[in-house]
């Protein structure tokens, strides 16, 4: 069985909607790594040093860390879902691109848009609010576009990036980011949030609150 240690609403909850699509026997552990004291927690950080999740422990003992390759080695172990194209396709290339983009694009600048009006002085802080609003933009235009003639990132078929994409997204309520400019993005939130998968896990890990 495969186990995995994830934080409510962070990118590891990912890793929950792909083990849930994918069919797997699987373990879902829920740790808070800021408490010093919690014995989860401890065994986490002992774990993965970098003290993030997601953390997927195989059957073996082996460890998997980082959402690119975790997502990618959960979908290629019930091929038969077609949760990613099968590797060595160009097809697969493309996902991979489009993980990448999820992972090294709206991922942190997304999280980095909660800085934005960090400065000391106002004019400090208009030019923070300018700097992240742009990059934050160009990153969903991108997607936006790219949802305008596609149901999902990679087509008409759901693929784990989409989930992984879903969290991302989620974290525009805590950075007070309206997403109402971008239409095509705010319906396929709707559509991935509809899907039983992601009902089940979002019952299972409970309310948010950010």
């Amino acid at each position: 069985m495969i186990t995995l240690y994830y934080h409510r609403g962070a990118c590891s909850t990912s890793n929950h909607f792909a083990l849930e699509d994918a069919g797997l026997a699987y373990e879902a552990i829920e740790v808070h790594l800021d408490r010093e004291d919690d014995s989860i927690a401890q065994k986490v950080r002992a774990l993965n040093p970098m003290a993030m999740t997601p953390v997927l422990v195989l059957e073996d003992g082996d460890v998997l860390t980082q959402n690119a390759a975790t997502l990618s080695y959960i979908a290629d172990l019930a091929p038969e879902k077609a949760l990613l194209p099968k590797p060595g396709t160009r097809e697969r290339a493309h996902a991979d691109s489009w993980m990448a983009f999820v992972a090294s694009d709206l991922h942190p600048v997304i999280i980095e848009y909660i800085y934005k009006g960090f400065g000391a002085t106002e004019t400090e802080r208009a030019r923070l609010v300018d700097f992240y609003e742009g990059r934050v933009a160009r990153r969903l235009k991108v997607l936006e576009a790219r949802l305008a003639d596609h149901r999902y990132i990679l087509g008409d078929d759901y693929s784990v990036i989409d989930g992984y994409a879903l969290i991302v997204l989620n974290w525009s309520l805590p950075a007070k980011l309206s997403l109402d400019a971008y239409p095509n993005i705010c319906g396929y939130m709707e559509r991935l949030e509809a899907r039983p998968s992601i009902r089940k896990v979002r019952e299972v890990e409970g309310p948010i609150n950010w």
